[in-house]
């Protein structure tokens, strides 16, 4: 939401665009062996447009609501956030963002009454429409405060000085009361919230006592309030289908620091990342990598043009903003802030609430030309060039999106020499200043080339059926370790060393990916380096290590440890059986049986990867005993072999029969 200031980075290649007014580089390869993020959808907030609208008439907000959700005429989208909201203290009347829209009642008016569930009725008639109207909407909750009486300052809008405002003994209360609301909306209404969020640009220091809207620090202590969230949801029979979702942050920076200082119990309950992605733009890859390698999507949650500059126009400013979030965060769902804001500058519709109208900007078509063709359940590929973005829809098409926010035309050349099979020309549609997105020509495809003219001041997107192919790609691998911390990397994957010693194996690729090891006396871990002390001739062996890469891609890297052990000499393995799994070269997975007795905590969930890290789903824990969790194992995603369980820290091996 709007704060005080934020700063946008775009990508280099975006700024040589911008700089040149034409980009150098004309050829632009695409790799559909290189796929990237499964695409969730398009979307909004519904505050603080949804508590004016929703009091129209029902005609006025079917013909809005069509605008918002047909993915024909309108703009597609799928992911609406609802704002959960705190409720300030009687006499407090400065909540006036938002032409009043920011004054969204709390469900629960004092810390002794019940709760009351006919406040915020406009909102969630809203809600409630697109429920009916949109094909398998997402739907999540998010807060801005606590309830007044829940906060340090009495007030809804913020601390005196910005600092976190939750009471210290209210953690579980304001769990209670976000989970109590997501279970009414559940079985009173028929809406099931995947992930609910318990903050709203928490690190920022700007919510402030008698500000115009909502908002509460929490620099501090957000492990502690996912873990009570968590625990709630999960008391109440909403998770794991209902689960946390963090933080939020308005720079993406902050979301970093602070998805990495969380705690594994809290990271249990947490299956998404949410960012705004108004500033540290040069952290979204990081961010991504960071989430990846913990089996956690990212969601660019709201943005806008807070702080921008220049003289681009605003609709092709915030196009930058999309193929930023999708190319380098590799965001799986895009959410602006909010499509009906008073500002011009920050909306899709220009809405008026005593006329119960409304009409589309420039923004609306610039949106239309990626929703209405990247749609749920399409896939985010490789395309070399800052400025375009590639995916293949689940019908089998190629979208191709080109932006040119130059004064000159740019011609492209699309090599699609990667593709098995792809179509013989694209169908085109081009966003136009003032505003407009009409058909143009037919281009046609030579030879898996698709040569086109982007221009100046347009968004091209292009249509071509019949896409296949791709080879996945994974990584190269460098093996690295030394021993006893020395100094200096050997890149052997034959290693000697005496009792006693201590080793470290750290192969590369440094950052991105997903690390899953695998080794002697049931060594496991998904670290990508890996240190053991005190080494013996019982930890000789083979040490493995799988990594996948942002696309899905598989490589390995097999280390061979001997320890001079005269006590336990060395045996090499037989390979000429197969283990469990069926896989005769997986030295690392032999002579390991199911987990032991007491092995899980009953009432915690347990996260569950196939043996190439690859997440499945969550489960939860209800006995001690392994067959039981391997009993569930089969009945809920009807498979057997061997899986990887992670519950909290502990990370074991369980085989399923």
């Amino acid at each position: 939401m709007k704060g005080l200031v934020r700063f946008f980075t775009i990508s280099s290649a975006a700024v040589a665009f911008l700089a040149n007014g034409a980009m150098a580089q004309t050829k632009v390869v695409v790799d559909p062996g290189k796929k990237y993020q499964v695409f969730e959808g398009w979307g909004s907030s519904l505050c603080w447009w949804a508590v004016k609208a929703g009091a129209w008439s029902e005609a006025n907000r079917s013909k809005l609501l069509g605008a918002i959700a047909d993915p024909d005429t309108g703009l597609g989208y799928t992911i609406f956030r609802y704002n959960i909201g705190g409720g300030d203290q009687p006499g407090h009347n400065h909540l006036d963002k938002g032409d009043g829209g920011a004054n969204v009642p709390g469900y629960k008016p004092t810390e002794k009454d019940d709760f009351d569930w006919t406040a915020d009725p406009y909102q969630r008639n809203i809600a409630f429409e697109l429920a009916k109207r949109v094909k398998d909407p997402i739907f999540e909750a998010f807060s801005n405060s606590p309830p007044w009486w829940m906060t340090k300052s009495g007030c809804v809008s913020g601390s005196s000085d910005g600092s976190d405002n939750l009471k210290e003994d209210y953690f579980d209360d304001f769990a209670d009361y976000l989970s109590e609301v997501a279970l009414h909306f559940k079985t009173e209404w028929g809406i099931t919230f995947r992930t609910v969020e318990p903050f709203n640009e928490p690190s920022a220091g700007w919510w402030k006592s008698n500000g115009g809207q909502e908002g509460c620090g929490f620099k501090n202590n957000q492990t502690k309030m996912i873990v009570e969230l968590g625990k709630a949801l999960q008391k109440k029979g909403l998770f794991p289908e209902t689960s946390v979702s963090a933080a939020d942050e308005t720079n993406i920076g902050d979301a970093l620091n602070q998805f990495n200082g969380y705690s594994s119990e809290a990271l249990s309950y947490m299956f998404q990342v949410n960012t705004h992605s108004y500033s540290g733009g040069d952290n979204r890859a990081k961010l991504f990598n960071a989430a990846f390698a913990k089996n956690k999507r990212v969601w660019q949650s709201e943005t806008g043009p807070l702080h921008k500059s220049g003289d681009e126009n605003i609709a092709l400013w915030m196009a930058g903003v999309i193929l930023a979030d999708l190319r380098d965060m590799k965001a799986s769902a895009w959410v602006d802030w909010q499509l009906g804001d008073p500002a011009e500058n920050w909306r899709t519709f220009a809405l008026d609430h005593k006329k119960e109208t409304f009409s589309p900007n420039a923004r609306f078509y610039m949106h239309a030309s990626f929703s209405r063709f990247i749609r749920p359940g399409s896939r985010i590929i490789d395309s070399d060039n800052g400025n375009t973005l590639a995916a293949l829809t689940p019908e089998g098409a190629l979208v191709l999106i080109v932006r040119n926010s130059g004064s000159s035309d740019i011609k492209y050349e699309f090599d699609l020499g990667e593709f098995v099979k792809i179509g013989t020309s694209a169908k085109v549609v081009r966003f136009e200043l003032p505003g407009s997105l009409t058909t143009q020509s037919d281009i046609a495809v030579s030879g898996k080339t698709l040569s086109m003219t982007a221009k100046s001041n347009t968004i091209t997107t292009m249509l071509i059926d019949g896409a296949e192919g791709g080879v996945c790609k994974p990584d190269s691998i460098i093996p690295y370790s030394k021993i006893n911390n020395n100094e200096g990397w050997s890149t052997a994957t034959e290693i000697s060393l005496s009792k006693g010693d201590s080793i470290s194996i750290g192969p590369h690729p440094w950052e991105g990916g997903r690390w899953v090891w695998s080794g002697p006396n049931n060594f496991t871990s998904t670290n990508r380096e890996i240190h053991i002390g005190k080494m013996d001739g019982t930890m000789s062996g083979y040490y493995k290590a799988v990594h996948t890469n942002a696309s899905g891609c598989e490589g390995s890297v097999t280390f061979k440890v001997i320890v001079d052990d005269p006590d336990h000499p060395f045996v090499e393995p037989d390979t000429s059986k197969q283990d469990s799994t069926g896989d005769s070269s997986s030295v690392a997975l032999r002579d390991f049986g199911t987990c032991r007795y007491e092995t899980f905590r009953p009432g915690e969930p347990l996260q569950l990867f196939d043996m190439q890290g690859r997440f499945l789903g969550v489960l939860q824990a209800n006995s001690w005993q392994a067959e039981n969790v391997a009993s569930s194992i089969r009945q809920h995603f009807k498979q057997t072999g061997m899986f990887l369980i992670r519950q909290g820290a502990q990370l074991h091996r369980i085989q399923v029969h």
